[in-house]
């Protein structure tokens, strides 16, 4: 009955998360003080540090209007502050989508980004970057009171004529939005706000994500294409009262539903309001029986799992919390959604930042430990050799010079071979690069922007919509076909070091262009959808095709940024295993040559030899000791449970 347990949860993901970056900066130390860093390896080491420190785990709220949603998350996150912190009463309902979190580095603040700002072609991920764009309030948290007269403007409205309403893209014909006499509508005062405040969920890492209505989500391509699909979990809420109805229906499917097949555990459903259903006559036995046809009638029209659905009442939780009433919030039935949020939520979060951590950064130490260990297995080899020899059997250590030699004209031979397929590769590589060109991407950007300026009308821009989505989708295509090339050719170096010289390396790192296809893909089914989305359609004005047209732009553009440089990293790093073992294998066939020699020469004894070889072997087990503490947190484990 409290936020312990998402709390909790919360702490020893942030305590993951501090642990493994700590691994990575001290991973970064061993390679400064062993002088084997990189600019590409330090660029991976500071991409990932940055990723865990600003790492949140945000949970979204969609809903239709009255379905009880702000009051959800009253109760599930701000019970504590002992009042209804954010405007849930009839009449002051959230009218903007809103963001909650706790910034660190600017403290408490509520900004709230204007309704104008929807004619503009810039995206919300920009307007974020720039803070003067906001208006901004300051919040003192210290006071309740003044925070919750600071909230109320969430749900701030005003008065504007009814073509500035339609050019915004705020007024549905036949969707019950009243008129006034002097033909001005209402419609929310603000696009957007984002509120940051200390309180200790928010301090641990949790965002919350508050969307109002189909309205907003249909005509903001953004929260739908953009903020909904990067959030962790998203709470769809209905009334359990009513049951689901046509506006939830058709929100649930233009925007909600897909989440739930890229998210398998982020997608819960809330029957919120079942103390409508309370009624002392009836019985507990009886009410029991019609929350259970209610959830059995949501899953069969949603088509979701029984057990994602969370039969509540917000109201009496949020109620049982302030008043400490634990047989009301028994009652209220809110501790099963809670312990999903804490349990389900946070554990597959956590399960994929360290998939994200052991592919981007796990493999470079998994390396580095691969080719220290052929270090130490190639001088104990030695060592092993030098303690059979006879150093008085000349033609002995005579034939193992020999076989020295002739193992080292091999391998320069190799390594020449090695350098030509090496230079080759970099072709290879600069053409998959190139193929990934952000100029390429932006100039087909530029010229389907001039077009979309030239149409007049809503169809016209859709078909240079689609012309725009064609050209990016060929992109892909020839990145990858030039991508399975390049990596056939990875696998051929590989596998030829390995059978000449029994390298033993990690398997080299691949890179495919799958999962950017698949984004891609996945982006653009996202738009045609919404496009075709009964809320879209009613919304023909070329304001709102204009901004889903920015919206899927910027994101694939964000892709395709992303694959350059994911692209670029692994071409300057893929050999970097086989480039340090064939340095340690040129040294390890020196080392062998000298001590013979000088073994042979007499001006060495054998005891001294093996002395030396020992001296060398001790400081690399003590460089693998300390990359086993950094391999053993990237492992999870020691990691909290």
């Amino acid at each position: 009955m409290s936020d312990d347990q998402l709390q909790q949860k919360l702490r020893a993901y942030g305590e993951w998360r501090g642990q493994n970056a700590l691994a990575l900066q001290n991973y970064r130390d061993w390679l400064d003080k062993y002088d084997l860093n990189s600019s590409s390896v330090e660029e991976s080491i500071t991409s990932m540090l940055h990723n865990l420190g600003t790492d949140r785990i945000t949970v979204a709220f969609a809903a239709e209007f009255s379905r009880g949603k702000t009051e959800l998350i009253n109760a599930l996150f701000f019970a504590q502050t002992g009042v209804r912190l954010l405007p849930s009463s009839p009449g002051r309902t959230t009218m903007s989508p809103t963001e909650i979190y706790f910034d660190h580095e600017h403290g408490s603040y509520i900004r709230l980004l204007a309704i104008e700002t929807r004619l503009n072609d810039m995206p919300l991920s920009e307007y974020k970057c720039n803070p003067d764009s906001w208006l901004q309030i300051g919040l003192d948290f210290n006071s309740v009171p003044h925070m919750q007269e600071a909230f109320k403007e969430l749900a701030a409205t005003k008065r504007v004529p009814l073509d500035e309403a339609k050019n915004l893209g705020l007024y549905i014909e036949d969707a019950g939005t009243q008129i006034a006499d002097d033909g001005t509508v209402e419609i929310p005062r603000w696009r957007h706000a984002l509120i940051s405040f200390p309180h200790p969920l928010l301090q641990e890492g949790l965002a919350i994500l508050d969307t109002p209505g189909l309205n907003a989500l249909g005509s903001e391509p953004e929260l739908t294409l953009s903020m909904l699909p990067s959030a962790q979990a998203i709470i769809f809420v209905l009334a359990a009262d009513t049951g689901v109805t046509k506006s939830d229906l058709d929100m649930w499917q233009q925007h909600v539903r897909g989440f739930g097949h890229t998210h398998h555990k982020g997608l819960a459903v809330v029957l919120n309001k079942i103390d409508a259903m309370w009624d002392e006559l009836q019985g507990e036995e009886n009410l029991e029986k019609a929350i259970r046809k209610q959830i059995a009638q949501t899953t069969d029209i949603l088509e979701v799992d029984e057990k994602s659905i969370f039969p509540i009442s917000a109201k009496q939780a949020l109620l049982a919390k302030i008043k400490k009433d634990d047989a009301l919030f028994a009652k209220s039935q809110l501790a099963p959604l809670e312990r999903y949020l804490a349990e389900d939520v946070v554990s597959e979060r956590r399960a994929i930042m360290m998939h994200v951590v052991g592919d981007k950064v796990g493999r470079l130490v998994n390396d580095s430990s691969s080719v220290l260990t052929a270090q130490i297995r190639g001088l104990e080899e030695q060592l092993a050799e030098m303690r059979g020899i006879d150093q008085s059997n000349h033609s002995t250590i005579n034939k193992l010079m020999v076989e020295t030699r002739e193992q080292q004209g091999r391998y320069m031979t190799s390594v020449e071979d090695f350098q030509a397929s090496r230079r080759v590769l970099s072709v290879q590589a600069r053409m998959l690069v190139d193929a990934l060109s952000l100029e390429r991407v932006d100039n087909i950007i530029r010229q389907t922007r001039r077009e979309m300026a030239g149409s007049l009308t809503t169809m016209g821009m859709k078909v240079v919509m689609k012309k725009v989505l064609d050209d990016l989708q060929a992109v892909v295509d020839r990145a990858t076909e030039i991508s399975v090339e390049t990596q056939q050719l990875v696998q051929a170096i590989y596998k030829k070091f390995e059978e000449e010289h029994s390298f033993t390396a990690t398997k080299p790192a691949q890179f495919s262009m799958k999962r950017y296809q698949l984004d891609l893909e996945q982006l653009f089914a996202e738009g045609e959808a919404f496009r075709h989305s009964a809320s879209s359609a009613l919304l023909e004005q070329s304001v709102v095709i204009q901004r889903l047209y920015g919206t899927i732009i910027t994101r694939a553009r964000d892709l395709f940024a992303q694959a350059h440089k994911d692209a670029t990293n692994w071409g300057a790093m893929v050999l970097s295993p086989l480039v340090l073992q064939i340095k340690d294998h040129k040294r390890a066939i020196e080392t062998r040559l000298h001590m013979l020699r000088k073994i042979s020469e007499s001006t060495q004894s054998l005891d001294e030899t093996i002395g030396e070889l020992e001296q060398q072997l001790a400081p690399l087990r003590r460089q693998y000791e300390e990359l086993e503490v950094v391999l053993k947190v990237l492992r999870g484990n020691e990691g909290p449970a």
